[in-house]
């Protein structure tokens, strides 16, 4: 059963009543009793009835109507930082002992190794290769083309 707009009214920690109006509601298909609500929902809903109590005096009622969040984009991995975790698990290294042997502190490898980190330098690579006993290898690749012309 898809999901039913609904109004339903929420309870603000500042003591303020926000009455939420066409909020995407899931029922149970038997009965019609209110199930709950998606968990995107549920963050939106969170979101929305924050931002309405706020600058309200405790014990007012707000009404607004319901807006989903925008889809936020996620981040293309970082290759180089998805390579530096493959051959660390490869060779059973952890950072903090990839770390030791480059004489640099853990969180330093942290922010390396994280896919959204695109910093990494020639020069890092090469210290990272070194204390691995292995070499760089650079190549440059056509584009995949997202769409045809």
């Amino acid at each position: 059963m898809p999901d039913i707009p609904m109004t339903h009214t929420f309870p603000s920690r500042e003591g303020v009543t926000v009455i939420l109006h066409e909020v995407p509601t899931t029922l149970d298909a038997e009965t019609g009793e209110v199930i709950g609500f998606r968990l995107d929902v549920s963050r939106a809903i969170e979101h929305l009835v924050q931002d309405a109590a706020r600058g309200q005096v405790s014990g007012a009622t707000v009404e607004r109507h319901y807006e989903a969040l925008p889809r936020l984009s996620v981040p293309t991995p970082d290759p180089v930082s998805l390579e530096l975790r493959r051959v660390l698990r490869e060779r059973g290294l952890t950072g903090a002992e990839i770390a030791e042997r480059l004489g640099i502190k853990p969180p330093l490898i942290s922010r390396w190794l994280s896919p959204t980190y695109h910093g990494h330098g020639m020069e890092t690579l090469r210290r990272i290769a070194d204390a691995l006993d292995m070499d760089v290898e650079v190549k440059l690749k056509p584009r995949e083309n997202k769409a045809a012309s």
